[in-house]
């Protein structure tokens, strides 16, 4: 019998935050009033941000920076590389995102970059267009469990208007059987490590370390996943399965150095034989 279950393995990885995956930009269109069906199911609750661009005209603001460097711009969810940051309104001269500042495209944020060209304490002027966030309930509805997503006739999103989604996916979409299937992995693992005097223990450190080499197996399916390409696509997928690998990596080390205490007991060692000289 394994010394976790199906039960502590979901409770740890809920409490470590462990539950999801994020999907961002995904393009679709609405069609209609009927649902449209995303890739994945099982979204996190109210995880979703639904965006459309309405404007081609971008929006101009003067900004300076304080203390922190920092400014605000008046909207938030930024189009990606639309921002363009000058000396003045005529583009006297136009400054390089990433060398002279930094953009946080979710909050519409740009921070002075000390080391580049804008002056300490310049006020400066920005041009970017912004995503309308549309609201659930009044734009749309969307199904979290079934992953589907229709618009409301009665909100603002248009019939065969394009828009892209962000969303969380729960790690819970995971299916029981596979993470049982892991705990069956780990523990024969487990168990051809430890001494057998422990195989019908109940320390709690064997149970905390079949948990992470478990939640290790799970994470390196998960790192799988992403490198498919069935969450994100391209440079995100391979960033996504890197990140798995290593809290993969990170569970297993935690694992086997909790179970070194329970490890196999090295055999007596054999005295030297004598060596008969041929001379």
């Amino acid at each position: 019998m394994a010394f976790t279950n199906l039960e502590k393995v979901k409770k740890h990885i809920i409490e470590h935050h462990l539950e999801f995956d994020l999907v961002r930009n995904l393009s679709f269109q609405f069609q209609g009033d009927d649902y449209t069906k995303l890739p994945h199911a099982n979204l996190k609750t109210y995880s979703e941000k639904v965006k459309g661009k309405e404007s081609f005209s971008p929006s101009k603001e003067e900004v300076s920076f304080e203390s922190d460097e920092s400014a605000f711009l008046s909207h938030t969810e930024l189009i990606p590389d639309s921002v363009v940051v000058a000396s003045d309104s005529s583009l006297g001269e136009i400054y390089t995102e990433n060398v002279d500042y930094s953009v946080d495209y979710d909050l519409g944020k740009i921070k002075r970059i000390e080391s580049g060209s804008i002056p300490d304490g310049k006020t400066v002027v920005v041009w970017y267009l912004f995503y309308r966030v549309y609201q659930r309930d009044a734009d749309y509805k969307i199904d979290y469990s079934n992953g589907k997503i229709k618009r409301l006739t009665s909100g603002v999103i248009e019939d065969g208007q394009w828009v892209l989604l962000d969303y969380q996916i729960e790690f819970g979409s995971l299916l029981d059987e596979v993470v049982e299937n892991a705990i069956c992995e780990a523990h024969e693992r487990v168990l051809k490590f430890i001494d057998p005097s422990y195989h019908n223990s109940t320390d709690q450190g064997l149970v905390t370390a079949e948990t992470y080499l478990v939640v290790s197996i799970v994470c390196n399916i998960k790192a799988s996943e992403a490198k498919s390409g069935k969450v994100l696509s391209g440079s995100q997928a391979d960033s996504l399965s890197k990140a798995w690998e290593r809290l993969a990596d990170s569970y297993r080390r935690q694992a086997y150095l909790i179970l070194s205490d329970f490890a196999k007991k090295i055999g007596g060692l054999f005295s030297p034989k004598a060596v008969k000289s041929k001379n």
